[in-house]
């Protein structure tokens, strides 16, 4: 049987429920308790750490990473339940929708792995290393990664090119 919509149950659980519930709980995370969440970014070098407290633009900052960050989760719940409610008979425009929105999330997931073990520097591979934040941004990036590549590789959904020709044959 064909796939009848862009976002079946699955890609709407991890895309619309468990990201914004990632990053929305990161948010949170961040706003109550910054010097922690600060602190395990990136293991620090042997003797150093922040300074604690945390400066007002370290806090700033990382408040607003967390507000932004949060922001993308919340953008993804609204779209994907706008197009899942209001483009449930039009697959073809649904596709198009959710891949606007999908797209640039792929790009960032890359960006925000690599970026992320990059600045880790020659000790990134010394996982024993990490901490608790650090792991949490490298799994939950490929945990969104992988599902994300999947979309744009037409897994278990429909995919116009593919499906819309196929219906139009019978």
């Amino acid at each position: 049987m064909t796939q009848t919509s862009a976002i079946p149950l699955f890609y709407w659980l991890v895309f619309g429920w468990y990201e914004p519930l990632l990053t929305v709980g990161g948010a949170v995370g961040a706003f109550l308790y910054p010097q922690q969440v600060y602190r395990q970014q990136a293991p620090w070098p042997q003797g150093s750490s922040p300074s604690d407290p945390l400066d007002r633009a370290t806090i700033v900052t990382l408040y607003q990473l967390a507000h932004t960050v949060s922001l993308l989760g919340w953008v993804n719940l609204f779209v994907l339940w706008a197009a899942r409610k209001y483009l449930w008979s039009h697959p073809a425009i649904q596709e198009k929708v959710v891949g606007a929105l999908l797209t640039p999330l792929l790009f960032g997931d890359f960006a925000h792995i690599a970026l992320t073990l990059w600045a880790l520097g020659e000790g990134r591979w010394n996982v024993s290393e990490w901490e608790g934040i650090l792991w949490v941004t490298i799994i939950s990036g490929v945990t969104l990664l992988i599902p994300r590549t999947a979309w744009h590789l037409g897994i278990g959904r429909y995919v116009d090119e593919r499906d819309g020709r196929r219906a139009t044959k019978n």
